[in-house]
């Protein structure tokens, strides 16, 4: 026992120091951390190590005891990194999705399944775990083409400067949708597949029940309690997070462990339990990212890599199969997304802007492919195509999104020249904030009895989502019937204001934006353009310095001449790629 703990605490050891080192890595060139740890897994696994060295292999990751201990390591890492996914799931965002979102999830989903589901029952047996089940392999396919990674999602949205926008809350709503469905499927399917014999409907027919059920009840009871205990533990004034991470902790183990003897996969209770506490509006953004940032520095780079390190990349790449992957899942989804986005009356350019964007699957794919291999539901071929695919599309979707929406420079300084700017915002609330700022604005256009109308527009989008962006600063926005032209009102707080931001700081500047309805690509440009002001600390310094309008205003234009100046990528849209998990950003 003494070299099995000996063995696990060294692999352990060897796996986090070299995830986290080919992780950082990586991240230089622009590429998801992902990346990086499955490198780190292939480098220390069977693919190098193995072959160079199989007796150090063997030796630093032996069978046994030390094994099982280092599978129960990376199976926690894979029910927090659900956990911390299902934190990314607004329910509040699901309930008031607009059409646009509902039907381009539909067609993004139903498309690359039913693509996926033929192209499963077209492989030859050879590509197949068992040829005898070829019908739990295509619906496996075609689960893991529908689905898309809201971690990539989110954080290629905050790089462009799009979190806060209507395309951004589309692009999220829709991907929440997908991702719901997907895991609910997907621990259906494993369910089946664990059951001896083929399925029938009498038996798909119960695990669909008990998968009900169970989400269900978790919802309405888990929910509340959560709701109780958070507001017992997770005090704003306290510092220290740590009853509640304790907290989070049992109910996502308790969570895995019902799931788990249901034969649904341990990873779908973690899954729901995120989904439950996560939707509490009581859980503080600076407590979601202390979670965030330990269960990414922690946890998934071990699990990633200990996925990498099992398989042997260079015996199952089969560059044939990569290709239909690859191909088959870019074609669906993003096909799929544009259909549906242009079927709701979205542009062409901002449609297949969708579609690039909900065609990120990032490391929820890679994870979803791993659980299918020990399942034995995928064989290492075509575990590998998924990989190369997850890593693929991630890396494709900013510079596509990018130069998709491209657009000429926005008319921010001309809008605020003729809106308000207000230096002394008197706010503690963001209903405070906006609604000075909205009755601000209505004066200023000749319209003082609209105020109440152009807040209450600005509130209710503020509800749907916070558009707080972090770093003090927030961009609430909405559309206004009747409204002729866009408004702007810059608003400055030098006590600050809750916006309940990502980072948990007040928020000190405030762009309240208000535009016609149906004015999608102009209120793109607009948020797009002041994001990418705003990035830069040193114009966060100066608005914050400004001791009057002509000073703001000469902070802002100096900020703009220096973007718009040739060849210039400071604070440009997508200048930063980061990971590809859950973010402090939340959309």
């Amino acid at each position: 026992m003494h070299h099995e703990v000996l063995a696990f605490l060294l692999s352990l050891a060897v796996l986090l120091g070299s995830a986290r080192l080919f992780g950082s890595f990586v991240r230089r060139f622009g590429m998801p951390a992902v990346v990086g740890e499955i490198i780190a897994g292939i480098v220390v696994g069977k693919t190098i190590l193995g072959r160079i060295f199989p007796e150090g292999f063997t030796w630093l990751f032996p069978a046994g005891a030390a094994s099982t201990l280092l599978t129960g390591y990376t199976t926690v890492a894979a029910v927090l990194l659900l956990v911390v996914a299902g934190f990314e799931i607004d329910l509040t965002v699901v309930k008031r999705s607009s059409r646009t979102a509902v039907v381009t999830s539909l067609s993004g989903a139903l498309i690359p399944f039913a693509l996926g589901y033929g192209v499963g029952f077209l492989l030859p047996d050879g590509d197949l775990a068992n040829p005898a089940r070829r019908g739990v392999h295509a619906a496996f396919l075609g689960i893991a083409l529908s689905i898309s990674a809201l971690p990539v999602i989110a954080r290629t949205l905050l790089d462009l400067g799009l979190m806060k926008t209507d395309l951004g809350l589309i692009i999220l709503s829709a991907a929440v949708f997908d991702d719901l469905a997907g895991w609910i499927g997907f621990s259906v399917l494993s369910r089946e597949f664990t059951n001896a014999g083929s399925a029938d409907l009498s038996k798909i027919g119960v695990s669909v029940g008990l998968t009900v059920i169970f989400v269900v009840s978790t919802l309405l009871v888990v929910r509340p309690l959560a709701d109780r205990l958070l507001a017992r533990l997770d005090k704003p004034n306290e510092e220290s997070s740590g009853g509640v991470l304790s907290m989070i902790m049992i109910l996502a183990m308790l969570g895995a462990s019902v799931t788990q003897a249901l034969d649904m996969h341990a990873v779908f209770g973690g899954f729901v339990m995120g989904l439950a506490i996560g939707d509490s509006k009581r859980l503080r953004e600076h407590t979601r990212s202390i979670l965030r940032e330990f269960v990414t520095s922690v946890f998934t780079p071990v699990f990633f890599a200990m996925m990498a390190l099992r398989v042997d990349f260079a015996a199952a790449f089969d560059l044939r199969l990569v290709v239909i992957v690859f191909s088959i899942a870019c074609l669906a989804k993003i096909g799929g997304c544009a259909v549906g986005a242009r079927l709701s009356g979205v542009g062409m350019r901002e449609a297949l802007a969708i579609g690039f964007g909900m065609n990120s699957r990032g490391a929820m794919e890679i994870l979803l492919a791993l659980l299918a291999l020990e399942a034995h539901i995928i064989n290492p071929k075509v575990f590998v195509a998924l990989v190369v695919m997850a890593i693929g599309t991630s890396l494709m979707s900013g510079p596509a999104m990018m130069r998709l929406l491209k657009a000429p420079p926005s008319p921010v300084m001309a809008l605020l020249r003729a809106g308000v700017i207000d230096l002394d915002l008197r706010a503690s609330t963001s209903t405070m904030a906006i609604t000075s700022l909205a009755t601000a604005l209505a004066e200023r256009a000749g319209r003082p009895e609209e105020g109440g109308r152009f807040a209450k527009a600005a509130l209710e989008r503020e509800e749907i989502s916070s558009t707080a962006v972090g770093q003090e600063v927030a961009f609430p926005h909405a559309e206004v019937p009747g409204l002729p032209g866009p408004l702007l009102a810059l608003g400055r707080s030098a006590q600050g204001v809750d916006f309940d931001a990502p980072d948990g700081e007040k928020v000190k500047i405030v762009f309240l934006l208000l535009v016609p309805p149906k004015e999608f690509e102009l209120s793109l440009r607009l948020l797009s353009g002041m994001a990418r002001l705003l990035t830069q600390d040193e114009v966060r310094r100066g608005l914050l310095d400004a001791k009057d309008t002509p000073a703001v205003m000469a902070t802002l234009e100096a900020a703009e001449k220096v973007l718009s100046a040739p060849g210039s990528s400071r604070g440009s849209a997508g200048a930063r790629r980061d990971d590809d998990r859950p973010e402090p950003a939340k959309g």
